[in-house]
């Protein structure tokens, strides 16, 4: 967490059939770029390594907002790679590539799809596992808040 960062320590509460279910873009306009910024944030949105091991490893408990099977965290960014080697298994990315994510009509961010695979590349097994991973267009994100850390975010 940077120094300039504020999380509201009071947990989020939705009311009875409420969920965290946002569009791309209120994720990447409303929460991931105000984590960049250091700005003011509702604790709905843990932060963890999400490439350190297999997706069953992941501390699920800590989003509890969210829909069936769906968890947001904040994490660093995948490598640039293609492929992403874990234990247990590797991550690949979508063949597509990144989708851009439009706001108001401008391109605010970008979403990549990663899936899960057991074993070893380019051999293993696809699993129900994927990762998007959302990225802020660094147009949005003032130059002197531009470091190296801060274009690593991501949810």
């Amino acid at each position: 967490m940077s120094s300039g960062e504020q999380v509201l320590d009071v947990p989020a509460v939705f009311a009875a059939g409420y969920k965290f279910c946002p569009m791309d873009s209120d994720v990447v306009v409303f929460y991931l770029k105000r984590k960049i910024l250091g700005e003011q944030l509702p604790n709905i949105i843990p932060t963890t390594d999400v490439y350190a091991s297999s997706p069953d490893k992941l501390p699920l408990g800590l989003f509890q907002m969210g829909q069936r099977n769906e968890w947001f965290f904040f994490s660093t960014k995948s490598k640039d790679d293609d492929i992403t080697v874990i234990d247990g298994g590797y991550y690949e990315i979508d063949p597509d590539g990144a989708a851009p994510i439009t706001w108001e009509g401008k391109i605010v961010g970008h979403l990549k799809t990663l899936f899960f695979y057991q074993g070893s590349p380019p051999n293993g097994t696809e699993t129900e596992w994927m990762v998007e991973e959302f990225r802020v267009n660094p147009e949005l994100v003032p130059v002197d808040k531009a470091d190296h850390t801060t274009q690593e975010k991501v949810i």
